[in-house]
């Protein structure tokens, strides 16, 4: 469906003539509506009704002793594969620079092979 054939089925209007809209003039910015909310000490209604349902947990030592050894086991793992990864880059780029030099060089290594073997006989 084109947007064409959405504006004339669904007759929506342009956003300029929305934007220019003199009904629309008293809205409140979405900043003075926070900063109202913010002033007053009122918090969105659902985020206060999570907050009042689920009151505040602590953990017990054994459990926080867990989730610091889940946290460190994760983190160990992120970065071991990150690390492998660039290990990994780092072989490559030396790989390619040292098969790069030895292109470089065997020209003149063998040159100088060969002129050995000549000199010797």
């Amino acid at each position: 469906m084109t947007p064409q054939a959405i504006d004339s089925e669904y007759e929506l209007p342009l956003l300029t003539e929305v934007v220019d809209d003199p009904d629309l003039e008293d809205l409140p910015l979405l900043t003075q509506i926070v900063a109202e909310e913010t002033q007053s000490g009122d918090s969105h209604p659902v985020a206060s009704q999570q907050t009042a349902s689920a009151p505040p947990r602590t953990l017990s030592a054994e459990e926080m002793q867990r989730l610091l050894q889940q946290l460190e086991t994760h983190l160990e793992t992120v970065f071991t594969g990150k690390l492998n990864r660039h290990i990994e880059q780092l072989q490559k780029l030396a790989v390619d620079l040292a098969i790069n030099e030895l292109k470089t060089e065997l020209p003149q290594l063998l040159r100088d092979a060969l002129s050995e073997t000549a000199s010797s006989k």
